[in-house]
């Protein structure tokens, strides 16, 4: 409320420009959601086309082509582990859609009495009550506990900050097996789903599990007849260098939730994933499945997200993001001198970088000094837009940054990207008194 903001003006590829001319790499891509770029003139004509022909119709009156081969396509992209996609507007929704699917599946399973989600503290999976109640993280979740329903968490797959203080090579993933106590103390029959972030997003910036970590949650999941939820809203759609998060390790889920990269920005649209196991108990069952969104399935929206998709195979996109983020970690390292980087993580252009006062020790910043807000504030003034959070240390303290640029962006932004954040890490760790 006490903030002055910028007024922005245009957008063109990787950069921002505000009212007074201003320019700004938009290295966070708003919130991890433009991957294509920004002024796009391809998806713009594809917009005004649309929507002069339909711009929406309802789902209950009339289904659309768009919508069946964005659908089509989505899954196919999945490599053939998901049949059904279920459009919304937004990560919210899509995990609130995820889970009531998933409660679907149960009913129509003949077992009504699963219907606990279990979910990991520092996830976030969306800012409405239900997918605030599956949430984690501590500072998105105080202000509004009492509007909150009771879920069980584990704790995260956080290896730079473990909880059970061990070291990925040798430790007993712990952070997983944790699933297995709780799905019994909570009464394996009670249990629907379990939801987790493929890589987590801006609660840990783009913190990576060990790779086996999700071969033990789909092992446990199975053994209680779990299903497992992965939040990809952020991840999905290329920005970990693969169309999917999940397709890094040896896992297929039974829902998906996306959205963010779906349309790039273009369209708010997001969606709930679901495999062929899921769908096909629903159909053989009831045959319905009745919550929806006025919006959901809306066929400007799908002409987007197909135009965006078509752009993505076109620029081969999905693996320039896996080249311009192993260049960017690679050029990240050169970071490393600053008194107060404590680790570099993540996957393609899903960045995270978490700040300490002592490497040694790990110990956080004290959170008075908002040290990732300067940090945001100070690459704003030089022309570089971060993403800004804390609370990492189970919500009471840490440091973090994450970084995820348009897939467009080339090695000469990137350099441009990283020397802004040397400078304005200068000048934060000397503010500060370091």
């Amino acid at each position: 409320m006490h903030r002055h903001y910028p007024y922005v003006e245009r957008g063109e590829g990787i950069y921002l420009y505000d009212e007074e001319g201003k320019r700004y790499i938009d290295g966070a891509g708003g919130t991890i959601v433009v991957n294509t770029g920004h002024g796009i003139k391809e998806i713009a004509q594809v917009m005004k086309d649309q929507a002069e022909k339909i711009a929406f119709s309802y789902r209950v009156d009339f289904n659309s082509r768009l919508l069946e081969e964005l659908t089509a396509k989505t899954c196919e992209a999945s490599g053939g582990k998901m049949d059904k996609v279920f459009f919304v507007c937004g990560g919210s929704e899509a995990t609130e859609i995820s889970v009531k699917l998933a409660r679907k599946y149960h009913l129509d399973n003949a077992e009504p009495s699963r219907h606990k989600i279990i979910s990991r503290w520092h996830a976030y999976h969306g800012i409405t009550n239900g997918a605030l109640s599956w949430s984690g993280m501590y500072n998105r979740r105080v202000d509004y506990l009492p509007y909150l329903r009771e879920f069980n968490h584990i704790p995260p797959a956080y290896c730079y900050r473990c909880w059970f203080d061990r070291q990925p090579e040798t430790c007993d993933l712990e952070c997983a097996t944790a699933l297995n106590d709780v799905i019994q103390v909570e009464g394996p029959e009670t249990v629907s789903a379990f939801i987790a972030e493929s890589i987590s997003g801006t609660s840990l910036c783009a913190a990576v599990p060990r790779m086996d970590y999700f071969e033990k949650i789909r092992e446990i999941c199975d053994r209680y007849g779990v299903l497992l939820i992965l939040d990809e809203v952020m991840n999905g759609f290329g920005r970990t260098g693969k169309f999917f998060a999940f397709q890094h390790f040896d896992v297929t889920p039974d829902i998906i939730a996306i959205g963010k990269g779906v349309t790039g920005g273009y369209y708010p649209m997001a969606g709930a994933m679901i495999s062929a196991k899921i769908a096909d108990t629903i159909t053989d069952a009831s045959g319905n499945f009745a919550p929806g969104h006025t919006y959901a399935g809306n066929p400007l929206g799908c002409a987007v997200g197909l135009k965006n998709m078509e752009l993505m195979q076109k620029q081969n996109l999905v693996e320039r993001c896996a080249a311009m983020g192993a260049y960017a970690f690679e050029r990240l390292e050169d970071l490393r001198k600053h008194t107060t980087l404590g680790d570099i993580r993540g996957k393609g252009l899903q960045i995270g970088l978490e700040f300490v006062k002592d490497k040694k020790t790990k110990e956080t910043l004290d959170p008075k000094l908002k040290f990732s807000q300067r940090l945001h504030d100070a690459t704003s003034d030089l022309g570089l837009i971060v993403q800004a959070s804390s609370g990492c240390n189970r919500g009471q303290s840490g440091d973090m940054i994450q970084l995820g640029p348009p897939f467009i962006i080339t090695e000469e932004q990137i350099d441009d990207m990283v020397n802004i954040l040397d400078n304005a890490l200068s000048v934060v760790e000397k503010e500060v008194g370091f």
